[in-house]
C-alpha cells in the first residue's frame, strides 16, 4: 500500500490488501482513457477494494458482484447517490427510494417510458435527427458533442417534458457543471436551482396544460391521491439530470468509435437491421454511469466487510469490460454471440429511460448514415474526458465530404 494512502483513515477491519489509492475524478489512468482506465483495475486491484479518496468508499469491479449488489435492496440503499456523499434533503423520486416504496412511483413514469409509448415516438425522433443534421451537413464538419450528441436527445427530452427549447444552453450548462468535479456545497446549490426550474415548470403547466409529461404528471396518483408538489419536483429533478446528459454521453462515445471504423460505417449503412446489435455493443464497451449505493446493513462479499453507512460505487463500464463475462472485452464486435452488460443498471432501479435511450441511438445512427455515410475524426488530439459519476467526452470534432 502506498504511504500516502496509509496516512489516511481506513475503517477498522479493512486490511491493507483491500486498500487502493483510486480517485474516480482525477485518476491518471482515467485521463488517459476513461473506459480502459477502469478496465486497467481488473488486473491491478482486488475485485472489491476500498479507496480513502473522496471521503472513502468501496469499489465493486466485477460484473457478477455488481449485479449482486445492485439487486440487493436489503443491504444496499439508493438513498445517497453521490461520492463524496451529500446527505442533504433533496431526493430524486423514484431513484432515491428503495422497494417497495420505489415501485409505486416508478409505475407512474413507466406510463410514459414503457416500450409501447416509446415506440410511438419514432417518427418524432426521425424528424429531430434530420432537423439537427440539416444544421451541419453542408459545412462538412461539426463538434458532435453539443451540436448533435447532446442536441438530439436533449431536444427530444425537453420537448417530451414540456421544457422551453430556448433554454437549451442554460439547462445544459447546469448539468455539465453538476456532473463535473465540484464540491458537495456547489452541487447542492445546483440541485436547488434545478428544483426551482421544476417548480416553475409545474406552475406553468397548471396554468397552461399541454400534451407533455409535466402536464401528465399533474394528473397522476400514488396510493389513491395526487402527487404532491414536493413529489413532482423530485421526479422532475431526476428526469432533468437523466434527460439532459446521460444519453448525450452514450451517443457521443459511440460516434467517436464509429468515426474510426469505416468498415463498420459501410456495414451498418448496408445492414441497418444490425443497428440494435451495434447499440448494445456500444453500450457495453462505452458505458458512462458509475452507480452508487450506501450500505444499509453489514454484510461481507468476497472478504470485503461492508459496514452500515459506508458508500460504494459500481463502475458499470467495468462490468461491460469484465473479461470473465465478455472475452476480449476491449474488442468492439457487433457479432458477439453472448454479450453481458448492465449499462442501464439492473434490478428494481434499472434506468427508466433505457428504452428511449436505445431507440434514440438506433434512430440517430440510422438517419446519420443515410445522410452522411462516410465520416472521420477531424482531430488526432487526445480526447478531453470528464471522469466522475457520469462520464463524458467534452469535444468530438468530426469531418466528412460535402
Amino acid at each position: 500500500m502506498d504511504k500516502a494512502v496509509a496516512d489516511w483513515t481506513v475503517p477498522e477491519g479493512i486490511g491493507d490488501d483491500l486498500v487502493v489509492d483510486w480517485d474516480i475524478y482525477t485518476a491518471e489512468k482515467l485521463r488517459e482513457d476513461i473506459h480502459l482506465g477502469w478496465h486497467w483495475l481488473h488486473d491491478h486491484a482486488p475485485d472489491i477494494f476500498w479507496t480513502p479518496r473522496n471521503g472513502g468508499h468501496w469499489v465493486v469491479m466485477r460484473h457478477d458482484d455488481q449485479v449482486a449488489v445492485l439487486k440487493d435492496a436489503e443491504h444496499f440503499s439508493s438513498r445517497e447517490l453521490h461520492i463524496p456523499p451529500m446527505f442533504n434533503a433533496n431526493v430524486m423520486i423514484p431513484l432515491n427510494l428503495d422497494p417497495p416504496e420505489h415501485t409505486r412511483y416508478r409505475a407512474v413514469l413507466m406510463r410514459t417510458f414503457g416500450p409501447a409509448p416509446i415506440a410511438r415516438m419514432e417518427p418524432k425522433l426521425v424528424a429531430w435527427a434530420n432537423r439537427l443534421i440539416d444544421r451541419v451537413i453542408d459545412s462538412g464538419q461539426c463538434d458532435f458533442t453539443e451540436s448533435l450528441g447532446a442536441g438530439f436527445p436533449v431536444s427530444v427530452f425537453m420537448e417530451l417534458m414540456g421544457l422551453p427549447l430556448d433554454r437549451f444552453e442554460e439547462f445544459r450548462a447546469i448539468v455539465l457543471d453538476y456532473f463535473s468535479n465540484i464540491t458537495p456545497e456547489r452541487r447542492g446549490r445546483l440541485q436547488d436551482r434545478i428544483f426551482a426550474i421544476m417548480r416553475e415548470l409545474f406552475e406553468e403547466k397548471r396554468r397552461h396544460p399541454a400534451d407533455d409529461l409535466a402536464s401528465a404528471l399533474l394528473g397522476e396518483e400514488v396510493r389513491g391521491r395526487r402527487l404532491t408538489q414536493e413529489e413532482l419536483e423530485s421526479m422532475g429533478f431526476l428526469l432533468f439530470l437523466g434527460g439532459l446528459d446521460t444519453v448525450a454521453n452514450a451517443l457521443t462515445f459511440s460516434f467517436r468509435n464509429l468515426a474510426q471504423r469505416p468498415d463498420l460505417q459501410r456495414r451498418l449503412a448496408a445492414e441497418p437491421e444490425r443497428l440494435p446489435d451495434y447499440v448494445e455493443e456500444s453500450l457495453r464497451r462505452f458505458a458512462v454511469v458509475n452507480q452508487t449505493r450506501i450500505v444499509k446493513k453489514d454484510t461481507v462479499i468476497k472478504g470485503a466487510p461492508f459496514r452500515a453507512g459506508q458508500m460504494l460505487i459500481c463502475p458499470l463500464t467495468a462490468a461491460g469490460l469484465d473479461d470473465r463475462r465478455n472475452p476480449d472485452p476491449e474488442r468492439f464486435d457487433i457479432d458477439r454471440p453472448d454479450r453481458a452488460h448492465i449499462t442501464f443498471s439492473i434490478g428494481p432501479h434499472t434506468c427508466i429511460g433505457n428504452t428511449l435511450a436505445r431507440l434514440e441511438m438506433r434512430v440517430f445512427t440510422r438517419v446519420w448514415l443515410e445522410r452522411i455515410p462516410h465520416f472521420a475524426l477531424a482531430s488526432a488530439e487526445k480526447p478531453p474526458w470528464r471522469p466522475g459519476m457520469v462520464m463524458a467526452l467534452e469535444h468530438l470534432p468530426l469531418k466528412w465530404d460535402v
